[in-house]
């Protein structure tokens, strides 16, 4: 009040009321034809911003902007008027700001004072730009600080009047190269909430040499261990770039790419990558990852992912870019540093996968690569050593290895999702990568071998182990046996002849009288066990999803597994049990009876399919098996697994999901086969051996073949062929083609079907099945009736 009655007793003896005085400074402000006094009645209006923001706005609002205009020579009263305007536009309630959409809770009073600002006759807008560029300190920090308040209440406006500034953008651009780090820092903060939306404002903001400007301020700042600001740079680096193909193009071109190997320099732990060529830190060197080190890490990490993302234009330039600039090692060297947090090693490791990804050059680099460890892993075993390994091997390891101690089984999960990501990644479209990895599938030895030290087991031997000893595996973490069975399907899937490798497999020692088993019964019976046992339903899942992956387009397989008679066995058990077992277990055995089903065609098979088709048909029923695998397929766990497979969820960041149960290898068989399990369970041995609806969805079974010249249907019947011939399932491709000599008689008629006439036959054909089928059930339900004779062998006509 002191103020008030000093003010009120220069008119008179008594005091004003805040309006009053509100009033009078703003005529004074606007009439005053000295600049004295209308930086007095400015100062005055400034100290009573904050406590009667909206009295002042609406008020001397307008007044405000006139003096601007009219006198923004004079640097005191300039400071002054900005400084009331950023109280004016200033939100109360700042403390919700959201990272990602940087809004906050609603402030109507300074929102509507931003309006009309905004919507000034006169474009202040632009004069605010221009002002941007003074020399002085106060001016050059209100004014970014004025239009960051501005660009939270109606950014879109904001960024429109940018635009039409001729040098709008380049002046906020300007701001990076400000050596006073206030202004620069804020400028950073306005530019970021500019470009997280906005194409137009990211290309001319790349345009205008942001790149170096931000990558020059990480380097000044200390790199990724260096603060918030290094933090706020990547975020902005990370803004330009997202979903920006022609900033992606002019940062690979600008060798912005080559600048981010640097980036993921840092202490290289406990590990070597190979050939980093890197310099050592210091011994006396604090090492220490802090929480800002990693969250300026994870969106480095993040900007790589984001150039290299599969399907995009770009990903392959990109890729080639990161590899001769040779990221891959740093990057290891982050997956392998054993004290980093696990959220910075799982994205290093998919990282290097997504760097690898269908990329002959790239993987044929990571294939070469060795690594030298010398100190504790994360087995956490005392053992020295200085023989070189293969990256794979020691990827697949962090895989399925013990996790360290001082880390949970289920924070360690990210790890493990992303070594094995980076393993699929690897494999992926890389037969020969396949082949290697499937050649060191070898008996571990003695069941127990997981106990011993993981250094001295190879890659696909450390898998057997896991799956074999699942209950030591177990105890400690069940997804060492879970991401093992993952492993071992990736390493099988639609590749016959690794398929073949496995199969060899044996346990027992012929010397001691042991009658060897192999490796695929084995697996059966440790999930039948598994069941039995009531182990975490993932264990059996896993296992059970793992052959069904095994014996897809694999009649030799089928075979070797149907002479294990307890095989069958515990899956009719489970399909029929109707109490105490899980419904996820019965819904892969149905699913896989129904794959032994289906290519049961070895000549050499113990149990043919005119033995299996009783099984199915009376003892478990085919709407039974149907309604098992039907639930599988509706349930929320393998929906969940879908998503995952398709990007809807993520755990990259999380923990352990309890919705995981399924892998997106199984989920992609299941897809794949799904309406060929639902035909085959449905028909008699022979009929799926020949019926056209069942041979088309199959792909092709036996007497179809699925590599139908150019315009033929897949599965297209070659009726002048003397021998049963089928080419790959879809999943397959060439390795899963199947040749049986087998003669048939058939009358020799045209090789090939056109695709739109066989539809038509088709079509025709079911049309007639199942006209038959209601005059056959008419005939067997109206025996009472004198009905004449049909001959079902001939077609149903619709005059009959």
């Amino acid at each position: 009040m002191d103020f008030f009655k000093r003010y009120g007793a220069i008119g008179g003896s008594q005091p004003q009321s805040p309006t009053e005085t509100i009033q009078r400074m703003a005529d004074r402000a606007d009439t005053s034809t000295l600049l004295e006094d209308k930086r007095a009645a400015v100062l005055g209006l400034k100290g009573l911003s904050r406590e009667y923001k909206k009295d002042v706005g609406e008020v001397a609002l307008d007044t405000l902007l006139k003096v601007l205009k009219e006198d923004s020579e004079d640097h005191n009263l300039l400071k002054a008027i900005l400084e009331t305007l950023n109280n004016l536009c200033a939100r109360d309630s700042p403390g919700d700001a959201s990272s990602e959409t940087g809004a906050t809770l609603a402030d109507p009073v300074a929102d509507k004072f931003s309006q009309a600002i905004l919507h000034d006759s006169d474009d202040v807008i632009s004069i605010f730009l221009g002002l941007l560029g003074d020399a002085d300190f106060y001016v050059r920090y209100y004014t970014v600080q004025l239009l960051s308040a501005l660009h939270m209440c109606a950014g879109e406006e904001l960024q429109q009047r940018v635009l039409v500034s001729p040098t709008g953008v380049g002046r906020l651009v300007d701001l990076l190269s400000d050596q006073r780090d206030i202004i620069r820092n804020e400028g950073i903060q306005l530019l970021i909430a500019m470009t997280r939306s906005n194409a137009d404002i990211q290309k001319i903001v790349a345009f205008e040499n942001a790149f170096d400007y931000l990558l020059g301020i990480v380097d000044e700042e200390g790199g990724v261990r260096g603060n918030i600001i290094v933090q706020d740079c990547l975020q902005l680096l990370h803004n330009l770039l997202n979903y920006n193909v022609s900033n992606q193009n002019f940062f690979r071109e600008t060798s912005g790419i080559q600048r981010l190997p640097s980036l993921l320099v840092t202490d290289p732990s406990q590990t070597a990558a190979g050939r980093s060529g890197h310099p050592m830190p210091d011994a006396d060197e604090d090492l220490e990852w802090t929480s800002q080190h990693a969250l300026n890490m994870l969106v480095v990490l993040d900007i790589i992912r984001m150039l290299i993302q599969p399907g995009n234009t770009n990903t392959q330039s990109n890729q080639t870019a990161m590899q001769q600039c040779g990221i891959i090692p740093p990057l290891l060297q982050l997956a392998l540093a054993y004290e980093a947090p696990p959220t910075v090693r799982s994205q290093a490791l998919y990282a290097i996968g997504d760097v690898i990804r269908a990329h002959q050059a790239n993987q044929s680099l990571f294939q070469r690569i060795l690594i030298t460890t010398a100190v504790e892993d994360d087995s956490n075993t005392s053992s020295q050593r200085a023989i070189p390994e293969p990256a794979i091997v020691i990827v697949i390891r962090l895989a399925v290895g013990k996790h360290p101690t001082t880390v949970s089984a289920n924070e360690y999960y990210i790890v493990r999702a992303a070594a094995t990501h980076l393993v699929q990644a690897y494999v992926g479209g890389n037969a020969d990568a396949q082949l290697a990895l499937a050649a060191t599938l070898t008996p571990p030895g003695d069941i127990g071998t997981i106990t011993e030290p993981e250094q001295h087991q190879s890659a696909g031997s450390l898998i057997v182990s896991v799956l074999l000893d699942w209950r030591e595996a177990s105890k400690e973490d069940v997804w060492r046996v879970w991401y093992a069975a993952l492993l071992l399907s990736t390493i099988l899937r639609d590749h016959s002849e690794c398929k073949e490798q496995a199969l060899k497999i044996t346990l027992g020692d012929a010397s001691k009288g042991e009658e060897p088993f192999p490796l695929i019964n084995e697996i059966m019976s440790q999930a039948r066990q598994a069941t039995q046992h009531g182990a975490d339903v993932r264990v059996s899942i896993a296992m059970l999803t793992l052959i069904s992956v095994w014996l897809v387009n694999f009649p030799k397989g089928v075979s070797v597994f149907l002479d294990e008679s307890a095989n069958i066995s515990f899956i009719v058990e489970q399909i029929s049990g109707s109490t105490g077992i899980n419904a996820l277990v019965q819904g892969v055995t149905a699913f896989m009876l129904g794959l032994v089903y289906q290519f049961d065609i070895d000549p050499e098979s113990p149990m043919s399919r005119e033995s299996l088709y009783p099984i199915i048909s009376k003892r478990v029923g085919a709407d039974q098996l149907l309604i098992r695998v039907q639930r599988l397929r509706d349930s929320k766990e393998f929906q969940y697994a879908v998503g995952l497979a398709a990007g809807t969820y993520s755990s990259a960041y999380g923990g352990a999901p309890a919705e995981v149960y399924f892998d997106g290898v199984f989920t992609d068989l299941f897809k794949l086969h799904y309406e060929s399990f639902r035909a085959a369970v449905r028909l008699g041995p022979n009929e799926a051996m020949a019926n056209p609806s069942y041979a088309y969805l199959h792909g092709g079974m036996a007497g179809y073949a699925g590599s139908a010249a150019s315009g033929s249907a897949p599965g297209t019947p070659r009726l002048g062929a003397t021998t049963i011939s089928r080419a790959a399932s879809p999943s397959g491709g060439a390795a899963g083609g199947i040749h049986d000599s087998a003669p048939i008689n058939r009358t020799p008629a045209e090789p090939t079907v056109a695709k739109s006439e066989f539809d038509a036959l088709h079509a025709k054909f079911v049309e007639q099945e199942s006209q038959i089928a209601e005059l056959k059930h008419a005939l067997e339900t109206s025996a009472a009736q004198a009905q004449p004779t049909l001959d079902l062998a001939k077609p149903v006509n619709d005059d009959s």
